[in-house]
Formats: structure tokens, C-alpha cells, sequence
């Protein structure tokens, strides 16, 4: 049954209109033989095709007469298994020589350029490309120039005997002194068909480019690389041999240029933006006499590197307040969540220093956003005192904050309190504890907890739990906050293998003398035993 969609048409826009104008048929199979494309010349001489059926064709040549023709084809290997058919009728040729030969290399240069570009990552590997397949077969020497900022054009040149393409930055052609070339960067319009033959008068402004002699090269022409919005850069041919498939190449590879340059803008935007969420790493995080912070962060399998998990410390005059919190999600959808959450918390923290009422005007500052994606956050506020730390926990909805004692005993630390963001009459509890010099409190997500892995090979999970948490926990007396919070990430992901579908967060909080060297942050008086740095 023929596909509703061609997936080769889908990848390279503007393949059917191209081939559509051959004169030739062109018929291209995947790896499974069957049909991916047919273009105007072959739905008219096989009429019967579609695509999706099979064309059991063997060999490298057929004859085939559908109803009054005579049709002759020859294979043409792509890659990956695919391949093409190019057919002729010649009922009406005097020879298939004059119908298969000089030609029938223009479709198979233009089907392997569309594969070529169709799966490039970005415009750089594009453009290197480009000037890669453009040479020998239209010029002795090729170049992309592309746009870049300053009044500069980052360039892409092959050819002359080079190894492969090379890369560099030069001066943009200026209107004044090259008209022909700006003409072509900023539009087809400017210079009519869309390819120009560079005057010799411009060839200084591509020494740069292509070497001081280009002058003595003549020809140049150069052909627009147009995206659907915009020219996107320019593709430079010296001495062409193949002139009437430069126009072909360029659109082709125009909308490919213009997808990898939309992909490079949509990850440095997804940079910046995520840059001010990113949690503080452990050689970042604020000095408070007498405390000692270990943190770990990792982010679900994806693209982004920070998602829903966070953790927030804020120095206050007599401690600190500290946070860990997850929204509800994966992804960026977590990511925006987590943001609005994160600023909302941190100004709230600029008026109100006890956690319960933190997290009842969290609550209410959620809810008035209109949102209903809820958050699970756990609130400390922490405060030395001559035996150790005062630590007044509230949470809502978190898991349970364990303790590692001196002794190595661990105790969980459970505080009532519903989810945050989603009710208006949301309850939270809160406790205080006391730690002693060289004892812990760990805050966690759970991503920790509720870590999964798959039993066997059904599709049941066994969680990582609390119980392996502290048990994890009790190994570790006597080791620095960040040597626990790294020892705690490192046995869950070993646990989880390559299962890693959520996001983790973990902050440790020890009591340290306030008069030890680095103790406010990853100093220890305690040395962490030989054979146990996590």
C-alpha cells in the first residue's frame, strides 16, 4: 500500500520541484526496495507507481515497454542501501546514449547532494559540506561565505589540491567596491537568474578567500544560498565545468543552511536562558560560618541541562535559609516551572525568614500565577550556635530530610505538609533539629528515592528507596558535605545504569567548627578515610 507521506520530500524541501523539471524519469528505492520518490517524468512513463510499491527491478540496466514506450533505465547507487533508477523513453530517441549519457550523472549528483545535506547537524558541517561535494564536479575550487557579525564573512573553501575543507573569517565585499558579490548576499533579486559571474574588478574582495591569484582564474560565479526567509550565504565557484548545476546545488542546499543556523540560534538561546538556573557547583556556593554545604544536581537524559530539581542557599545575618525543590515534570516544561518557582522563592526570602511561612506565601504566590503544575519543597533555615547548628526544617509534600549522626546512625526527619501550588487552604508542618560538629542533615528530590530499574525483563521497577539511602548514609561518617552529596549521586546513578528518566537534586548540611580554615564551605576538621572519597 503506497505511504500518504515521502519521506525524502519531507527531509529536502524543494526536491520534488527540482526534479520535477528533468527531463529524465528518477525513481528512488530505500534500503527495503521500497519506492521513496517519483518524479513528473516517471509517474508519467509508469503511471502505475506510487510511492510506497515495490519496483522489482534487478541488476544495473533494464528495458521495460509500459503500455505503447519503450523505456530504458539504468541503477545508480546512493548510500545506506538506497538507490535510484534513471529512466528514458527511447520510443523516440535515436540513441540511449544521447538520453543516458552525458546527463545521467546531473540526477545523481543532485539526489547525493540532497541526502548529503538532508542529514547534516548544523550550518558549519553544511557549508564544509557544500564546498566538499562541489568540487571537482563543478569547479576546479569552491567556497561558502556566510554572514557573521562585525561586517565579516565566515568562509568555507575546498579545492587546489587541500586535504579537505578549510575554515577562516574575512572581511564582508563592500557595496561600494563590490556590488555583483553584496548583490547576491542580500538576494536573488538583485542579480536576476540568482547566479552571477563575478566582474574582475570584485575578485580582490575574494582574495581572502580564495587566494591572491583568484584574479587569474577567471571565471568566478557565485549563486545565492537562499532559505525560505532570507539568503543565507553565498556558494563561490572558480572556473566552473558544470555550470547548470550550481543554481540546482544552491537551492538545495540553501534550506539546509537555513535549518542549521535556526538549530545553532535555538541552542545559544536555550544557553543564555538557561544559564541563570543553573544550581551553583560546589566550588560556587556561599560561605556561612560554622556550616559546611555539599551539593549534586544532575538533570534527566536530554537536551537540557537543568530541569525541574533545584536547590537554593541564601546567606541571612544569623545563618543561612536554604531550599531544594521539584516541580512536577520532565523537560522544559519543568525548566519554565522551576524558574517562575526559583524567583518567586528567592524574593520571598528577601521579607520572610521562617520556612512555614515561606512556604505559605510560596503557596499563595503559585496560585495567584494561575498555574496548576505543583512543586514538592523542602525549607530550612539554618542557625549556629556554640554546639553545633539549629536547623528549622518545613516542607510540603517533600520527602523526609535524613540525619547522619557521629554515631553513623541515620534518622529521617518527617515533617507533614501537602504539595505546594495547587490548594488555596494547603497545610504545612514544621520541625527543629539540632546538629552536632561532624553531623549531617541531607536534603533530596526523589529522584533519589524513587530511582527505578528494571527487574529481569519484565516491566516491573525496583526503587532505590530510603532504605538504600540510609544505608548509604551510614557509610559515610566522618566525610564532608560534598563528599556525601557526591557519594549519594554516584550510588544512585550506579544503581539506575543508563535508566536515568529523572531529575536529582541533593543538598548536605553539616555543622563544622566556625573557626576551622574553609570550614563555611567544603573544609573539613574531619578527614574523610583513606579508600571512601565518594
Amino acid at each position: 500500500m503506497a505511504s500518504d507521506v515521502d519521506p525524502v520530500t519531507h527531509v529536502i524541501p524543494g526536491l520534488p520541484g527540482l526534479l520535477d523539471g528533468m527531463d529524465q524519469a528518477v525513481i528512488v528505492q530505500d534500503e527495503s526496495g521500497r519506492i521513496q520518490l517519483l518524479n513528473l517524468a516517471a509517474r508519467q512513463l509508469f503511471p502505475a507507481l506510487a510511492v510506497g510499491d515495490d519496483f522489482n527491478k534487478n541488476g544495473e540496466s533494464f528495458v521495460a515497454e509500459p503500455g505503447r514506450r519503450r523505456v530504458s533505465g539504468r541503477r545508480r547507487p546512493l548510500t545506506d542501501g538506497w538507490q535510484a533508477w534513471v529512466a528514458s523513453d527511447v520510443s523516440v530517441a535515436s540513441d540511449v546514449s544521447e538520453v543516458t549519457g552525458k546527463t545521467a550523472d546531473r540526477p545523481d549528483f543532485l539526489l547525493a547532494a540532497a541526502r548529503d545535506l538532508a542529514v547534516v547537524a548544523n550550518h558549519e558541517a553544511a557549508s564544509a559540506a557544500l564546498v566538499r561535494m562541489a568540487v571537482p564536479v563543478l569547479g576546479e575550487q569552491a567556497a561558502v561565505l556566510l554572514p557573521a557579525p562585525r561586517s565579516r564573512v565566515w568562509w568555507w573553501r575546498s579545492g587546489r589540491g587541500a586535504a579537505g575543507p578549510a575554515k577562516g573569517m574575512a572581511r564582508a565585499p563592500s557595496a561600494a567596491t563590490a556590488p555583483v558579490l553584496v548583490g547576491a548576499l542580500r538576494g536573488p533579486k538583485r542579480i536576476g537568474s540568482g547566479v552571477a559571474t563575478v566582474p574582475a574588478g570584485e575578485l580582490t574582495a575574494l582574495a581572502a578567500v580564495l587566494g591572491p591569484d583568484v584574479g587569474e582564474r577567471v571565471p568566478v560565479v557565485v549563486a545565492p544560498l537562499c532559505g525560505p526567509d532570507r539568503v543565507e550565504g553565498l556558494l563561490v565557484v572558480v572556473r566552473p565545468v558544470a555550470a547548470e548545476l550550481l543554481a540546482p546545488l544552491a537551492a538545495l542546499a540553501g534550506p539546509a543552511l537555513e535549518a542549521g543556523r535556526r538549530r545553532r540560534d535555538q541552542a545559544r538561546a536555550l544557553s543564555l536562558l538557561q544559564a541563570p538556573l543553573l544550581p551553583p557547583q560546589p566550588d560556587a556556593l556561599p560561605t556561612v560560618p560554622g556550616v559546611q554545604f555539599g551539593v549534586a544536581h544532575r538533570a534527566a537524559a536530554g537536551e537540557l541541562a537543568v530541569g525541574g530539581d533545584f536547590y537554593l542557599i541564601r546567606p541571612t545575618p544569623d545563618g543561612a535559609l536554604i531550599a531544594l525543590g521539584d516541580v512536577c515534570g520532565k523537560g522544559a516544561e519543568a525548566l519554565a516551572e522551576s524558574s517562575r518557582v526559583q524567583h518567586s522563592l528567592a524574593a520571598l526570602m528577601v521579607l520572610e525568614q521562617e520556612p512555614i511561612r515561606l512556604l505559605y506565601l510560596l503557596n499563595r504566590a503559585l496560585l495567584a500565577a494561575g498555574r496548576i503544575i505543583f512543586t514538592t519543597v523542602a525549607l530550612g533555615a539554618i542557625r549556629p550556635t556554640p554546639a553545633g547548628l539549629n536547623l528549622t526544617l518545613a516542607t510540603g509534600g517533600h520527602p523526609a530530610p535524613m540525619v547522619l549522626r557521629g554515631d553513623g546512625q541515620v534518622q529521617e526527619v518527617e515533617v507533614p505538609g501537602t504539595v505546594v501550588g495547587i490548594l488555596p487552604d494547603a497545610r504545612f508542618g514544621s520541625t527543629s533539629i539540632t546538629l552536632a560538629r561532624g553531623e549531617t542533615c541531607l536534603l533530596y528530590s526523589d529522584g533519589v528515592t524513587e530511582a527505578g530499574r528494571r527487574q529481569g525483563h519484565g516491566d516491573d521497577e525496583e526503587l532505590f528507596g530510603p532504605a538504600r539511602l540510609a544505608s548509604c548514609l551510614r557509610g559515610c561518617p566522618g566525610w564532608t558535605a560534598q563528599a556525601v552529596a557526591t557519594r549519594v549521586q554516584g550510588t544512585v546513578t550506579e544503581w539506575l545504569g543508563r535508566n536515568d528518566r529523572d531529575d536529582l537534586a541533593v543538598l548536605a548540611i553539616r555543622a563544622v567548627d566556625p573557626g576551622t580554615e574553609q570550614g563555611g564551605t567544603n573544609g573539613d576538621p574531619y578527614p574523610i578515610p583513606s579508600g571512601r572519597r565518594a
